[in-house]
Protein backbone atom coordinates (compact mmCIF):
# COMPACT_ATOMS: atom_id res chain seq x y z
CA UNK A 1 0.00 0.00 0.00
CA UNK A 2 1.26 3.55 -0.79
CA UNK A 3 2.11 5.99 1.90
CA UNK A 4 -0.88 8.32 0.02
CA UNK A 5 -3.57 6.19 0.63
CA UNK A 6 -2.29 4.55 4.24
CA UNK A 7 -2.17 8.34 5.56
CA UNK A 8 -5.84 8.84 3.83
CA UNK A 9 -7.31 5.82 5.43
CA UNK A 10 -5.28 7.29 8.72
CA UNK A 11 -7.27 10.11 8.30
CA UNK A 12 -10.53 8.59 7.86
CA UNK A 13 -10.29 6.59 10.98
CA UNK A 14 -9.35 9.92 13.16
CA UNK A 15 -12.14 11.59 11.71
CA UNK A 16 -14.95 8.56 12.40
CA UNK A 17 -13.37 9.00 16.30
CA UNK A 18 -13.74 12.68 16.72
CA UNK A 19 -17.24 12.43 14.93
CA UNK A 20 -18.40 9.89 17.66
CA UNK A 21 -16.80 12.18 20.38
CA UNK A 22 -18.93 14.73 19.50
CA UNK A 23 -22.39 12.26 19.04
CA UNK A 24 -21.79 11.69 22.61
CA UNK A 25 -21.15 15.00 24.29
CA UNK A 26 -24.33 15.73 22.32
CA UNK A 27 -26.50 13.23 24.48
CA UNK A 28 -24.63 13.84 27.65
CA UNK A 29 -26.21 15.93 30.43
CA UNK A 30 -23.93 18.79 31.93
CA UNK A 31 -21.65 18.83 28.64
CA UNK A 32 -18.44 16.88 27.88
CA UNK A 33 -16.58 15.36 30.52
CA UNK A 34 -12.54 16.34 31.50
CA UNK A 35 -11.66 12.46 29.81
CA UNK A 36 -13.54 13.49 26.77
CA UNK A 37 -12.70 16.64 26.18
CA UNK A 38 -9.24 15.65 26.56
CA UNK A 39 -10.19 12.82 23.78
CA UNK A 40 -11.49 15.52 21.35
CA UNK A 41 -8.37 17.82 21.60
CA UNK A 42 -5.90 14.53 21.29
CA UNK A 43 -8.04 13.59 18.08
CA UNK A 44 -7.87 17.06 16.56
CA UNK A 45 -3.95 17.12 16.92
CA UNK A 46 -3.76 13.68 15.63
CA UNK A 47 -6.01 14.83 12.14
CA UNK A 48 -3.72 18.36 12.16
CA UNK A 49 -0.64 16.23 12.14
CA UNK A 50 -2.20 13.88 9.61
CA UNK A 51 -2.97 16.23 7.29
CA UNK A 52 0.48 17.22 7.42
CA UNK A 53 1.64 14.11 6.70
CA UNK A 54 -0.50 13.52 3.59
CA UNK A 55 0.56 16.79 1.85
CA UNK A 56 4.49 15.44 2.17
CA UNK A 57 3.43 12.52 0.56
CA UNK A 58 1.24 13.78 -1.86
CA UNK A 59 4.33 15.64 -2.89
CA UNK A 60 6.87 13.16 -3.41
CA UNK A 61 4.69 11.11 -5.48
CA UNK A 62 4.81 13.48 -7.47
CA UNK A 63 8.67 14.04 -7.89
CA UNK A 64 8.95 9.80 -7.30
CA UNK A 65 7.08 7.20 -9.51
CA UNK A 66 4.87 5.32 -7.19
CA UNK A 67 4.64 1.45 -7.49
CA UNK A 68 1.68 1.70 -9.35
CA UNK A 69 3.76 4.33 -11.29
CA UNK A 70 6.39 2.35 -12.07
CA UNK A 71 4.43 -1.11 -12.48
CA UNK A 72 2.52 1.09 -15.74
CA UNK A 73 5.62 1.63 -17.60
CA UNK A 74 5.86 -1.23 -20.35
CA UNK A 75 8.97 -3.00 -20.53
CA UNK A 76 10.89 -2.55 -23.86
CA UNK A 77 11.98 -6.37 -23.52
CA UNK A 78 8.70 -7.56 -22.93
CA UNK A 79 6.32 -8.47 -25.69
CA UNK A 80 2.92 -7.14 -25.69
CA UNK A 81 0.19 -8.97 -24.39
CA UNK A 82 -2.63 -10.11 -26.33
CA UNK A 83 -5.94 -10.55 -25.22
CA UNK A 84 -8.59 -13.39 -26.34
CA UNK A 85 -10.01 -12.66 -29.44
CA UNK A 86 -13.12 -11.31 -28.08
CA UNK A 87 -11.29 -9.16 -25.77
CA UNK A 88 -9.54 -7.75 -28.76
CA UNK A 89 -12.71 -7.68 -30.84
CA UNK A 90 -14.28 -5.39 -28.31
CA UNK A 91 -11.39 -3.04 -28.31
CA UNK A 92 -11.36 -2.68 -32.20
CA UNK A 93 -11.77 0.43 -33.86
CA UNK A 94 -14.68 -1.23 -35.98
CA UNK A 95 -16.60 -2.56 -32.74
CA UNK A 96 -16.27 0.74 -30.89
CA UNK A 97 -17.73 2.48 -34.56
CA UNK A 98 -20.67 -0.07 -34.39
CA UNK A 99 -21.52 0.60 -30.69
CA UNK A 100 -20.99 4.24 -30.38
CA UNK A 101 -22.62 5.76 -34.20
CA UNK A 102 -23.61 2.64 -35.59
CA UNK A 103 -21.03 2.53 -38.31
CA UNK A 104 -21.15 -0.73 -39.87
CA UNK A 105 -17.90 -0.45 -42.61
CA UNK A 106 -15.06 0.75 -40.50
CA UNK A 107 -12.25 -2.23 -41.08
CA UNK A 108 -9.68 -2.59 -38.26
CA UNK A 109 -7.10 -5.15 -38.03
CA UNK A 110 -7.37 -7.81 -34.74
CA UNK A 111 -4.58 -8.99 -33.33
CA UNK A 112 -5.07 -12.90 -31.98
CA UNK A 113 -2.46 -15.57 -31.76
CA UNK A 114 -2.84 -19.06 -32.30
CA UNK A 115 -0.83 -19.81 -29.22
CA UNK A 116 0.50 -17.62 -26.70
CA UNK A 117 3.58 -19.63 -26.39
CA UNK A 118 6.55 -19.64 -29.58
CA UNK A 119 8.97 -22.03 -28.97
CA UNK A 120 11.24 -24.51 -30.50
CA UNK A 121 9.35 -27.41 -28.75
CA UNK A 122 6.88 -28.54 -31.22
CA UNK A 123 7.19 -25.57 -33.15
CA UNK A 124 10.57 -25.10 -34.49
CA UNK A 125 11.40 -21.71 -36.18
CA UNK A 126 11.15 -21.04 -39.48
CA UNK A 127 14.38 -21.75 -41.27
CA UNK A 128 16.25 -18.32 -42.80
CA UNK A 129 15.15 -17.63 -46.65
CA UNK A 130 17.11 -14.80 -48.67
CA UNK A 131 14.88 -12.12 -49.01
CA UNK A 132 13.92 -12.15 -52.60
CA UNK A 133 12.79 -14.44 -55.47
CA UNK A 134 14.95 -16.24 -57.99
CA UNK A 135 13.45 -15.32 -60.88
CA UNK A 136 13.74 -18.01 -64.13
CA UNK A 137 16.10 -16.74 -66.63
CA UNK A 138 14.40 -15.55 -69.77
CA UNK A 139 15.24 -13.64 -73.06
CA UNK A 140 15.41 -10.11 -73.49
CA UNK A 141 12.00 -9.24 -73.90
CA UNK A 142 12.93 -6.16 -75.35
CA UNK A 143 15.33 -7.39 -77.48
CA UNK A 144 13.32 -6.75 -80.96
CA UNK A 145 11.03 -3.56 -79.72
CA UNK A 146 13.85 -1.31 -78.97
CA UNK A 147 14.73 -1.46 -82.28
CA UNK A 148 11.68 0.20 -83.39
CA UNK A 149 10.56 3.64 -82.64
CA UNK A 150 7.65 3.64 -80.56
CA UNK A 151 4.41 6.48 -81.07
CA UNK A 152 1.31 6.98 -79.45
CA UNK A 153 -2.52 7.22 -80.72
CA UNK A 154 -5.62 7.56 -79.19
CA UNK A 155 -7.81 6.23 -82.11
CA UNK A 156 -8.75 2.17 -81.48
CA UNK A 157 -7.00 1.98 -84.96
CA UNK A 158 -3.96 3.34 -86.91
CA UNK A 159 -4.84 4.99 -90.41
CA UNK A 160 -2.03 6.22 -92.62
CA UNK A 161 -1.59 7.28 -96.48
CA UNK A 162 0.93 4.80 -97.91
CA UNK A 163 2.65 6.06 -101.57
CA UNK A 164 1.76 3.69 -104.14
CA UNK A 165 2.29 4.88 -107.36
CA UNK A 166 6.04 7.26 -108.04
CA UNK A 167 5.93 7.91 -111.35
CA UNK A 168 8.45 10.55 -112.63
CA UNK A 169 8.61 12.03 -115.77
CA UNK A 170 11.30 14.67 -115.12
CA UNK A 171 13.27 15.31 -118.55
CA UNK A 172 14.85 18.41 -120.38
CA UNK A 173 12.71 19.95 -122.51
CA UNK A 174 13.38 22.31 -125.42
CA UNK A 175 12.35 25.87 -125.14
CA UNK A 176 8.32 26.02 -125.27
CA UNK A 177 8.11 22.41 -125.17
CA UNK A 178 6.06 20.72 -122.75
CA UNK A 179 7.40 19.02 -119.21
CA UNK A 180 7.31 16.10 -118.43
CA UNK A 181 3.76 15.01 -116.32
CA UNK A 182 4.49 13.46 -113.43
CA UNK A 183 2.03 10.77 -111.35
CA UNK A 184 1.52 10.11 -107.67
CA UNK A 185 -0.67 7.77 -106.06
CA UNK A 186 -1.77 7.24 -102.54
CA UNK A 187 -3.48 3.93 -100.66
CA UNK A 188 -5.21 4.63 -97.48
CA UNK A 189 -3.81 1.98 -95.01
CA UNK A 190 -4.52 0.41 -91.76
CA UNK A 191 -3.43 -1.15 -88.92
CA UNK A 192 -5.27 -2.52 -86.39
CA UNK A 193 -5.36 -1.78 -82.76
CA UNK A 194 -5.01 -5.56 -80.64
CA UNK A 195 -4.69 -6.18 -76.76
CA UNK A 196 -2.34 -8.41 -75.50
CA UNK A 197 -3.41 -9.09 -71.48
CA UNK A 198 -2.06 -12.24 -68.59
CA UNK A 199 -3.61 -12.38 -65.17
CA UNK A 200 -2.68 -14.43 -62.41
CA UNK A 201 -4.76 -15.10 -59.20
CA UNK A 202 -3.03 -15.03 -55.87
CA UNK A 203 -4.11 -15.26 -52.42
CA UNK A 204 -4.31 -13.15 -49.66
CA UNK A 205 -2.30 -14.98 -47.51
CA UNK A 206 0.33 -15.10 -49.97
CA UNK A 207 0.37 -11.69 -50.71
CA UNK A 208 0.87 -11.00 -46.80
CA UNK A 209 3.34 -13.61 -46.00
CA UNK A 210 5.52 -12.74 -49.00
CA UNK A 211 7.27 -9.31 -48.67
CA UNK A 212 7.40 -7.99 -51.93
CA UNK A 213 5.04 -10.05 -53.81
CA UNK A 214 3.01 -7.66 -55.63
CA UNK A 215 5.57 -5.54 -56.76
CA UNK A 216 7.44 -8.80 -58.35
CA UNK A 217 4.23 -10.32 -59.93
CA UNK A 218 3.68 -6.64 -61.51
CA UNK A 219 7.03 -6.65 -63.02
CA UNK A 220 7.09 -10.37 -63.94
CA UNK A 221 3.57 -9.93 -65.35
CA UNK A 222 5.08 -6.81 -67.66
CA UNK A 223 8.40 -9.34 -68.63
CA UNK A 224 5.33 -11.62 -70.11
CA UNK A 225 3.79 -8.94 -72.45
CA UNK A 226 6.55 -7.46 -73.26
CA UNK A 227 8.35 -11.15 -74.70
CA UNK A 228 5.10 -11.68 -75.87
CA UNK A 229 4.71 -8.40 -78.40
CA UNK A 230 8.89 -9.12 -79.22
CA UNK A 231 7.77 -12.18 -80.81
CA UNK A 232 4.60 -10.98 -82.44
CA UNK A 233 6.96 -8.08 -83.74
CA UNK A 234 8.62 -11.31 -85.83
CA UNK A 235 6.23 -13.96 -86.11
CA UNK A 236 3.03 -12.63 -85.58
CA UNK A 237 0.47 -14.28 -88.25
CA UNK A 238 -1.99 -11.53 -88.64
CA UNK A 239 -5.00 -13.42 -87.77
CA UNK A 240 -7.04 -11.50 -85.47
CA UNK A 241 -6.29 -10.85 -82.91
CA UNK A 242 -2.59 -11.50 -83.39
CA UNK A 243 -0.61 -8.41 -84.85
CA UNK A 244 1.11 -9.32 -88.46
CA UNK A 245 4.94 -9.60 -87.81
CA UNK A 246 7.23 -8.96 -90.22
CA UNK A 247 8.08 -12.62 -91.45
CA UNK A 248 4.14 -13.49 -92.18
CA UNK A 249 3.11 -14.89 -95.40
CA UNK A 250 0.85 -11.40 -95.67
CA UNK A 251 3.88 -9.36 -95.82
CA UNK A 252 4.26 -9.71 -99.99
CA UNK A 253 6.85 -7.45 -100.33
CA UNK A 254 9.62 -8.46 -98.10
CA UNK A 255 12.53 -9.55 -99.49
CA UNK A 256 14.22 -13.37 -99.22
CA UNK A 257 16.67 -15.22 -99.93
CA UNK A 258 17.88 -19.12 -99.27
CA UNK A 259 21.29 -18.65 -97.75
CA UNK A 260 21.82 -22.09 -98.88
CA UNK A 261 21.43 -21.19 -102.63
CA UNK A 262 23.72 -18.30 -102.63
CA UNK A 263 26.66 -18.43 -104.54
CA UNK A 264 30.02 -18.28 -103.89
CA UNK A 265 31.97 -19.39 -100.47
CA UNK A 266 30.37 -17.19 -98.24
CA UNK A 267 27.51 -18.93 -97.03
CA UNK A 268 25.35 -16.94 -94.79
CA UNK A 269 27.59 -14.17 -95.13
CA UNK A 270 26.99 -13.35 -98.32
CA UNK A 271 23.63 -14.09 -98.32
CA UNK A 272 22.88 -11.13 -95.61
CA UNK A 273 25.20 -8.99 -97.58
CA UNK A 274 23.14 -9.58 -100.59
CA UNK A 275 19.97 -8.52 -98.19
CA UNK A 276 21.72 -5.77 -97.62
CA UNK A 277 22.15 -4.71 -101.39
CA UNK A 278 18.36 -5.40 -101.75
CA UNK A 279 16.98 -3.25 -99.27
CA UNK A 280 19.76 -0.35 -100.70
CA UNK A 281 18.22 -1.21 -104.29
CA UNK A 282 14.41 -1.16 -103.60
CA UNK A 283 13.91 0.66 -100.21
CA UNK A 284 16.67 3.14 -100.99
CA UNK A 285 17.33 3.20 -97.64
CA UNK A 286 20.74 2.04 -95.74
CA UNK A 287 19.38 -0.81 -93.15
CA UNK A 288 20.37 -0.95 -89.50
CA UNK A 289 20.19 -3.96 -87.82
CA UNK A 290 20.15 -7.98 -88.51
CA UNK A 291 17.77 -10.11 -86.27
CA UNK A 292 19.77 -13.44 -86.05
CA UNK A 293 19.15 -16.58 -83.48
CA UNK A 294 22.21 -16.77 -80.90
CA UNK A 295 22.96 -20.52 -82.74
CA UNK A 296 23.64 -18.97 -86.09
CA UNK A 297 24.73 -16.36 -84.83
CA UNK A 298 27.76 -18.54 -83.52
CA UNK A 299 27.81 -20.55 -86.56
CA UNK A 300 28.73 -17.56 -88.58
CA UNK A 301 31.55 -16.58 -86.05
CA UNK A 302 33.17 -19.60 -86.09
CA UNK A 303 32.74 -20.74 -89.86
CA UNK A 304 34.77 -16.61 -90.01
CA UNK A 305 37.49 -18.55 -87.48
CA UNK A 306 37.88 -21.28 -89.87
CA UNK A 307 37.43 -19.67 -93.34
CA UNK A 308 39.67 -16.43 -92.36
CA UNK A 309 42.29 -18.25 -89.90
CA UNK A 310 45.94 -17.12 -90.57
CA UNK A 311 48.23 -14.69 -90.54
CA UNK A 312 48.59 -13.18 -93.79
CA UNK A 313 47.71 -9.70 -94.58
CA UNK A 314 45.40 -10.98 -96.93
CA UNK A 315 43.37 -13.41 -94.47
CA UNK A 316 43.18 -10.18 -92.04
CA UNK A 317 42.38 -7.88 -94.56
CA UNK A 318 39.54 -9.96 -95.91
CA UNK A 319 38.16 -9.71 -92.33
CA UNK A 320 37.58 -6.28 -92.16
CA UNK A 321 33.98 -5.48 -94.60
CA UNK A 322 32.64 -8.10 -92.10
CA UNK A 323 33.39 -7.60 -88.76
CA UNK A 324 33.71 -3.67 -88.59
CA UNK A 325 37.29 -4.12 -86.36
CA UNK A 326 40.14 -4.46 -89.23
CA UNK A 327 42.21 -6.94 -88.10
CA UNK A 328 40.87 -8.59 -85.10
CA UNK A 329 37.35 -10.27 -83.83
CA UNK A 330 36.02 -7.11 -82.02
CA UNK A 331 33.09 -6.66 -84.11
CA UNK A 332 32.04 -10.27 -83.35
CA UNK A 333 32.66 -9.67 -79.54
CA UNK A 334 30.33 -6.42 -79.75
CA UNK A 335 27.34 -8.02 -82.55
CA UNK A 336 28.62 -6.29 -85.25
CA UNK A 337 28.38 -7.53 -88.89
CA UNK A 338 28.88 -5.61 -91.95
CA UNK A 339 28.93 -2.58 -90.36
CA UNK A 340 25.58 -3.71 -88.91
CA UNK A 341 23.90 -4.41 -85.22
CA UNK A 342 23.67 -7.72 -84.38
CA UNK A 343 20.65 -8.52 -82.47
CA UNK A 344 20.89 -12.42 -81.23
CA UNK A 345 17.28 -13.69 -79.89
CA UNK A 346 15.56 -16.46 -79.55
CA UNK A 347 12.36 -14.40 -80.52
CA UNK A 348 13.50 -15.07 -84.20
CA UNK A 349 13.51 -19.13 -85.02
CA UNK A 350 16.42 -21.15 -85.84
CA UNK A 351 17.64 -20.62 -89.68
CA UNK A 352 15.82 -17.62 -90.29
CA UNK A 353 17.78 -14.26 -90.14
CA UNK A 354 16.00 -11.21 -90.87
CA UNK A 355 18.08 -7.50 -92.02
CA UNK A 356 15.93 -4.49 -92.00
CA UNK A 357 15.36 -1.04 -91.85
CA UNK A 358 14.08 -0.91 -88.14
CA UNK A 359 14.73 2.29 -86.66
CA UNK A 360 13.77 5.81 -87.47
CA UNK A 361 10.01 5.42 -88.47
CA UNK A 362 10.77 5.31 -92.16
CA UNK A 363 9.80 1.70 -92.41
CA UNK A 364 7.71 1.12 -89.54
CA UNK A 365 6.63 2.10 -86.02
CA UNK A 366 5.42 0.68 -83.10
CA UNK A 367 2.07 2.30 -82.04
CA UNK A 368 1.14 2.40 -78.35
CA UNK A 369 -2.74 3.09 -77.88
CA UNK A 370 -2.23 1.89 -74.71
CA UNK A 371 0.84 0.84 -72.28
CA UNK A 372 1.55 -2.02 -70.25
CA UNK A 373 -1.16 -1.30 -67.29
CA UNK A 374 -1.63 -3.67 -64.42
CA UNK A 375 -4.52 -4.12 -62.29
CA UNK A 376 -5.50 -5.49 -58.45
CA UNK A 377 -8.81 -7.32 -57.97
CA UNK A 378 -11.05 -9.61 -56.42
CA UNK A 379 -14.31 -8.78 -57.64
CA UNK A 380 -14.38 -11.71 -59.86
CA UNK A 381 -16.49 -15.09 -59.64
CA UNK A 382 -16.02 -16.03 -55.84
CA UNK A 383 -13.28 -14.59 -55.54
CA UNK A 384 -13.91 -11.87 -52.77
CA UNK A 385 -15.42 -15.01 -50.60
CA UNK A 386 -12.40 -17.06 -50.99
CA UNK A 387 -9.72 -14.25 -50.49
CA UNK A 388 -8.51 -14.26 -54.18
CA UNK A 389 -7.06 -11.21 -55.99
CA UNK A 390 -6.63 -11.42 -59.46
CA UNK A 391 -3.31 -9.23 -60.84
CA UNK A 392 -4.21 -8.67 -64.48
CA UNK A 393 -1.64 -6.77 -67.10
CA UNK A 394 -2.64 -5.34 -70.30
CA UNK A 395 -1.54 -3.29 -73.49
CA UNK A 396 -3.22 -2.27 -76.55
CA UNK A 397 -0.71 -1.86 -79.74
CA UNK A 398 -0.47 -1.79 -83.45
CA UNK A 399 2.26 -2.42 -85.95
CA UNK A 400 2.21 -0.72 -89.21
CA UNK A 401 4.74 -1.51 -91.66
CA UNK A 402 5.16 1.33 -94.31
CA UNK A 403 7.77 -0.39 -96.93
CA UNK A 404 8.18 -3.82 -96.32
CA UNK A 405 11.24 -3.84 -98.97
CA UNK A 406 13.24 -2.17 -96.24
CA UNK A 407 12.81 -5.75 -94.57
CA UNK A 408 14.96 -8.86 -96.20
CA UNK A 409 14.46 -12.89 -94.83
CA UNK A 410 16.98 -14.97 -95.30
CA UNK A 411 16.25 -18.67 -94.66
CA UNK A 412 17.93 -21.90 -94.79
CA UNK A 413 16.31 -23.38 -97.74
Amino acid sequence: MSEVVKTRDDIAQKSGELKNLFDEVKGQEGGATPEQKQAIIDRNEELASLRDDLKVAEAKSKLDLSDSAVASVPNPSEEPKVGSFGAEVMKSAAYKGYVENGAKNIQSTVPFELKTNLTTTGYPPESLRQPGILETALRDPNAVINLFDQIQTDQNAFVYLEETTFTNNAAEAAEAAAVGEAALAFTERTATISKLGVNIPVTDELMQDVSGLESYLNSRLQTMMRLRLDGQLIAGDGTSPNLEGLLDAGKSNVGSTAYGSYAGGLGRIGAIYGAITDIRVNAFTEPDAIVIHPNDWSQIVLQLDEDFAGTSSAGYAAKAPVFTSAGGYAGAVANQLWGLKVVPTTAISEGTILVGKFGGGEAAHVVMRQGIDVAVSDSHGENFTKNIMVIRATMRVGFPVYRQEAFHKITSA
